[in-house]
């Protein structure tokens, strides 16, 4: 864009046409320098994505890590109830085995002695009632035998289904123990890729900032050079303008006049007017504003045929929508000097000149600058 290459002063131009000696390095550091500001924006777009997945990642591990604690916990807790099981069928059944073999034993010792038990019963008994209390006593004894063995049968069974289910347990916690330490380590290899991208894109950082650092000072040497060797060509084009006042009017404090006579279509600051439009014959010649040199002359979008001038000082007039263009950049142009002729080209729904005058590359309105109308 023209307003790009007006605003940064006396270094804009088209190739070819400024000084041999400093145009080619000037415009290498600054697409330079532009290369490197494009690759730093991207590193630190990039790093800042990076940093919002670290973040990210970090509490995902977290997370994780929690979780493979509390499997572990799960797990040893199963591993103990477990062992504690185990051990208590161990003692039920043994208990079993002892109370199996009594009952063995005593079924064998009634079939090989029949009538023993009566006959322990009858033995040394005095009186009908002592057998009684013999005979319920040993029924007594019979049946708390027949209870042992039936509630030693049920915690047999109770024992083992309750073991068969913390084994279960036992085997969920160790299945989800190992999908979450899975699951962790993953994500530690993420986080850890994470950090290598980051740390690759903060030393890119910070080389392309040291690279920045030493083209700026280069750039601005060469436009001081520029703008000396310009405002020494103006010195002496300003020399050669005639004392007598120019033909298209009265000049300025700032040495300006106004390009071409016609009529005022549209002034600064209308509906956001960059400049002063200015109507005459289609082909009409245009004139240079003040004493200066040529910083652009060509082609711009919406203004067409374009030219601007730097007269010194931060300050420079720019001429839109022209038919043809006589000068190129470099030239040195004296005040009131024919630069060009009125058109319509660029944006433009008439013949008629877009008139501009910029400070440091801002545009600001032209009447402040020159007396009276065009």
């Amino acid at each position: 864009m023209a307003f790009a290459v007006v605003a940064g002063g006396l270094a804009a131009g088209t190739a070819g046409a400024t000084p041999p000696a400093a145009r080619p390095s000037l415009q290498q550091l600054v697409e330079q320098a532009a290369a490197v500001k494009v690759r730093l924006n991207l590193a630190i777009a990039q790093d800042s994505a990076v940093k919002t997945e670290l973040i990210r990642l970090q509490g995902l591990v977290a997370t994780e890590e929690a979780i493979v604690t509390a499997d572990r916990s799960a797990e040893a807790a199963a591993d103990a109830n477990v062992t504690d099981a185990t051990n208590r069928l161990t003692a039920l059944e043994s208990q079993s085995r002892a109370a199996r073999h009594a009952l063995v034993d005593r079924a064998i010792d009634l079939y090989e002695h029949p009538y023993l038990d009566a006959e322990l019963l009858l033995s040394g008994t005095a009186s009908l009632q002592e057998l009684t209390d013999r005979q319920v006593l040993a029924n007594a004894v019979q049946a708390r035998t027949t209870d042992l063995v039936d509630a030693v049968r049920h915690d047999v069974i109770e024992e083992r289904a309750a073991a068969a289910d913390l084994a279960a347990a036992q085997q969920e916690a160790q299945s989800r123990h190992a999908i979450a330490a899975a699951q962790y380590q993953l994500l530690q290899t993420a986080l850890s890729s994470q950090q290598q991208v980051h740390d690759a894109l903060e030393a890119r950082i910070h080389d392309d900032d040291a690279q920045l650092a030493s083209l700026q000072p280069q750039i601005a040497a060469l436009i001081a050079a520029r703008n000396a060797q310009y405002q020494a060509q103006i010195a002496a084009a300003a020399a050669l303008v005639p004392v007598s006042s120019p033909v298209l009017g009265p000049v300025g404090s700032y040495g300006l006049q106004w390009p071409i006579h016609g009529i005022v279509t549209q002034e600064f600051g209308h509906n956001g007017h960059p400049g002063i439009d200015i109507a005459a014959a289609y082909g009409t010649p245009i004139h240079a504003a003040g004493t200066g040199v040529v910083i652009y002359a060509g082609w711009e979008s919406g203004y067409g045929n374009y030219t601007c001038i730097s007269h010194g000082g931060g300050i420079s007039t720019c001429y839109g929508h022209q038919s043809a263009i006589y000068v190129t950049v470099g030239e040195t142009v004296t005040r009131s000097q024919v630069i060009g002729a009125e058109g319509s080209t660029g944006y433009s729904t008439g013949p008629h000149v877009h008139f501009e005058v910029r400070v440091n590359g801002q545009v600001r309105n032209p009447r402040l600058f020159i007396p009276g109308n065009p």
